[in-house]
């Protein structure tokens, strides 16, 4: 009787400290989104660096925890999406891509259209980047260069067909390949009209980004 009462009392401790382990993680990671939530806050605000800086504290812990793989994933897939758009909003576009490649290796592959069309959207900018620095003249080049961003932004809308941003960058993709492919003399005059990005207009949806 003794020997039944004592396992009965190894249970109720085990199982006190499993309810304490489960609400300590609870606790934890309440305390991530909340510094997620302040990161975007942040973002509203115009402060992209201060807001990366969060991100990165929040996947640092959960990787400090190797629970990174654990996240739910619509959480985990907002956290590198926002990353990459600090990153993005910053010009750091090869950091941008890097981050949106880790849904990739945790998950093996994501069918969020978010990141196909977010992925197009830096691709374009880094290619236009690279061939202002280049002071390249040839639009061809370019045309070919904006060919991975334009796919990006197809497969975006295969499975979002729903959204206007990837439709809106698509067709404007189209447009501009289409001139720099054709007409040299008027893909001259196309480029110099397609601004800078503006890092104090990161808060506008992708099509007025673009």
């Amino acid at each position: 009787m003794a020997r039944k009462h004592y396992s009965k009392q190894i249970i109720q401790v085990l199982l006190g400290v499993l309810l304490l382990v489960v609400c300590l993680i609870g606790l934890e990671y309440g305390s991530l989104l909340r510094e997620m939530d302040q990161a975007a806050q942040g973002y509203g605000q115009g402060d992209a660096a201060g807001a990366l800086k969060r991100y990165d504290n929040v996947e640092q812990r959960l990787r400090s925890f190797g629970a990174i793989r654990l996240v739910p994933g619509a959480d985990r897939r907002i956290l590198f999406l926002d990353q990459a758009r600090m990153l993005y909003a910053l010009g750091r576009y090869d950091e941008a891509l890097e981050r949106l490649d880790r849904e990739n290796q945790i998950s093996g592959t994501t069918s969020d259209g978010r990141f196909l069309l977010l992925r197009g959207d830096i691709t374009f900018r880094k290619a236009l980047r690279d061939s202002r620095e280049s002071g390249s003249d040839d639009p061809h080049m370019l045309a070919e260069a904006l060919g991975p961003a334009q796919d990006d932004l197809r497969e975006s809308l295969r499975l979002d067909p729903e959204s206007w941003d990837a439709k809106y960058n698509f067709e404007y993709l189209n447009y501009l390949r289409n001139v720099l492919e054709k007409d040299k003399e008027e893909g001259m005059k196309v480029l110099p009209q397609i601004p800078d990005q503006d890092n104090s207009q990161q808060n506008l949806t992708p099509k007025q980004k673009m």
